[in-house]
């Protein structure tokens, strides 16, 4: 299967003083994960972890929890999916999605059921407030609407995103210990 490739452009502001100064056009072209792209998803995983404004980073040794690690240990089984979003200009990565089926006994935060791929996401800290989480969400789900009839996703009540997964129609399946579980259902 081909992925035609997305591209958006948004302007980007190094200002914190509410001018323009320093403005330039931001080219981000989202593709579809490939093998090469799998370590990058354990810094991805990492990034996925939602911290509170003011706590500390997340350790990088945290994803080796097998509870975390599953997300992306060994990555490119059946049923993975994903998008990385690429910065035209550098070539630097700047955020991905993906998508993971539970085939067996292992499941995710998300776990819905087993025929239900669970979706992981993160963006760099520096590109976050640019739309590129929302443009990934629109490429991933684009691809998993042609393959499943719905995505799930956990996401922890004060994390912001939960306003971007309502807008891209994820609903609120379940909750438990301040952790919704969210179910987007694609049309048929």
């Amino acid at each position: 299967m081909v992925l035609r490739e997305q591209w958006f452009s948004r302007w980007s502001s190094g200002s914190t003083s509410g001018t323009l100064q320093n403005v330039r056009r931001m080219s981000v072209r989202v593709r579809a994960l490939e093998a090469a792209d799998a370590p990058l998803l354990w810094d991805y995983l990492r990034l996925s972890i939602f911290v509170r404004p003011g706590d500390p980073p997340t350790p990088a040794d945290l994803v080796y929890r097998p509870e975390i690690a599953c997300y992306v240990a060994d990555w490119g089984r059946y049923g993975d999916d994903g998008v990385l979003a690429v910065d035209d200009a550098t070539g630097a990565d700047m955020g991905a999605a993906w998508l993971r089926l539970w085939p067996g006994m292992e499941t995710g935060y998300g776990f819905v059921d087993r025929s239900t791929p669970e979706l992981a996401i993160a963006v760099r800290p520096e590109h976050r407030g640019r739309g590129i989480g929302a443009c990934l969400l629109d490429a991933l789900l684009d691809r998993a609407s042609q393959r499943h009839r719905a995505v799930s996703l956990s996401v922890s009540l004060e994390n912001p995103a939960v306003a971007l997964y309502q807008r891209h129609g994820f609903r609120a399946i379940a909750e438990s210990s301040g952790t919704l579980v969210m179910r987007c259902t694609f049309a048929r």
